[in-house]
């Protein structure tokens, strides 16, 4: 039924009700089919790319027929748009499903987007450890993950070979449906992780443009072609003909909702300007890319921040019920030792009873940083706290470490020694004791904006501001400054 739909030739508004009715009538007065569902999903599958007011009722309807599937999509749609924050506690939601069997196909999809969003936000540590099961798992991936494989970050968790693998599968699987938006999508992304010089490469590429032309499949995709082979003009030194594959999209590019496609469109249309000396169009192009990457980068340090945290919230709790678990096992051996010694007691009466206790010890080893060095360290500290250095932004243990003349793992192992904790809670404590002093010497700073104030000490994020004052201070920076203006 959405199938002819399409068919029908309607303006924006149109298409929206016409989509909302057949849902409506699809819900209440039509059992679906496996190929009604399979139509809906491929449905929901493209318009993630580009259209995200008639995704949502789809979604919506979806999570009816199947829950998990609607969530694992929407988590996917989520990363598309880079709303990681979000996406993040969509996670949360679909991990009390999945982990009911960790043996099961939505597990695997679970643990797939997890790794993506960790590739995401360069947690690296955590990234090393969900791929290994990611690319460990029994399932064959290339039948379960095919349908997920609708932007290029996607194989980023995979083996280079695995990654071709699964889109070739994906290609043949797509031909046979006769799913032509998906086989664009995945003909320009095997394209890109061929190496330039393959023999399979171009073909793949003007395969994906001869049906973009056949079809005419969308903006989207339009833009997703011409900008794959804009790319490969720029490799050539060639920017006429890459600024001639992207003029005609500036401002329909904006609209798209992949946000990694949106970011590369307006990188390659400014350098195509630049090389042709358009300048208005280099200047246009230049902003709303770097607006693009400056709104990912702000995104991506809250979800960060929250993630971080979450993490570390589980390992305490696995070290909590670890230490409880081991509590147990010293209770159990106690409690056995003393039987022992009293059925000795008992079989043995004339002999004395000695009982030795011999205490478990552990000895924690730490690397010892010399006298000298450490001293340094604590004045390099003071210097670096009176002068205020802590309110740049670029500050972190490696590039301090730098400055010092000396190595990370010294300058963490002197803070938390000395200044009582890590290094980021030691950086965020002084940023915020500096915007303390500040509101309450200066008058001035009380009639700032919250987003100024995390600014002006050094905090990236307004959010993140705002989670470190309340954690410092018990109010946070707006009651903070109510307080302090009475």
């Amino acid at each position: 039924m959405i199938a002819i739909i399409k068919k029908i030739p309607v303006n924006l508004l149109t298409e929206r009700i016409v989509v909302f009715l057949c849902l409506f009538i699809i819900a209440f007065y039509t059992p679906q089919t496996p190929n009604d569902v399979g139509i809906l999903r491929e449905e929901i599958l493209d318009k993630m790319q580009y259209d995200s007011q008639q995704l949502e009722p789809l979604l919506k309807y979806y999570s009816k027929i199947s829950p998990a599937d609607a969530q694992i999509l929407r988590i996917k749609s989520l990363l598309i748009k880079g709303n990681y924050e979000e996406a993040l506690n969509s996670l949360s939601a679909l991990k009390k499903i999945a982990t009911n069997d960790k043996k099961s196909e939505i597990f695997f999809q679970y643990q797939y987007l997890y790794a993506e969003l960790c590739q995401a936000l360069g947690l690296t540590s955590e990234l090393k450890n969900i791929s290994n099961d990611v690319q460990n798992f029994k399932f064959s991936k290339q039948i379960i993950f095919a349908d997920l494989a609708i932007d290029k970050t996607s194989f980023e968790v995979f083996a280079p070979s695995e990654r071709i693998a699964i889109l070739k599968s994906a290609i043949e699987n797509y031909k046979k449906a006769g799913n032509n938006k998906a086989l664009i999508q995945s003909s320009i992304w095997l394209s890109e992780l061929l190496n330039k010089n393959s023999a399979e490469s171009m073909p793949a590429r003007n395969y994906a443009r001869g049906l973009t032309n056949i079809n005419k499949s969308g903006i989207y995709y339009e833009i997703l072609v011409f900008n794959s082979l804009a790319k490969i003009e720029l490799e050539k030194s060639n920017p006429k003909a890459a600024f001639d594959f992207l003029k005609n999209f500036q401002s329909s590019a904006s609209g798209i909702s992949n946000i990694g496609l949106k970011a590369d469109y307006y990188k390659n249309l400014a350098k195509a300007s630049a090389g042709i000396n358009e300048f208005n169009m280099l200047g246009s192009a230049n902003d709303k890319y770097f607006n693009i990457i400056q709104n990912i980068e702000s995104k991506k340090s809250v979800a960060k921040a929250m993630l971080v945290n979450h993490i570390n919230k589980m390992n305490e709790e696995k070290l909590a019920a670890q230490q409880k678990m081991f509590r147990y096992i010293y209770l159990a051996i106690i409690v056995i030792f003393i039987i022992a010694i009293i059925l000795i007691y008992w079989s043995v009466k004339y002999k004395s009873r000695l009982a030795k206790k011999v205490p478990a010890s552990t000895e924690v080893k730490n690397f010892v940083i010399p006298d000298k060095t450490e001293k340094r360290i604590l004045n390099k500290l003071e210097e670096f706290e009176k002068n205020q250095k802590y309110i740049r932004k670029t500050v972190s243990l490696k590039t301090l470490a730098q400055q010092f003349d000396t190595n990370p793992k010294y300058l963490s192992e002197v803070v938390n020694k000395h200044k009582n904790s890590n290094f980021n809670t030691y950086i965020n404590n002084l940023r915020i004791d500096y915007i303390v002093d500040k509101i309450k010497e200066n008058p001035e700073y009380r009639k700032y904006k919250v987003s100024y104030l995390a600014d002006e000490c050094g905090f990236s994020s307004h959010s993140l501001f705002t989670t470190i004052f309340k954690n410092r201070m018990n109010l946070s920076p707006t009651e903070f400054l109510q307080k302090i203006n009475g």
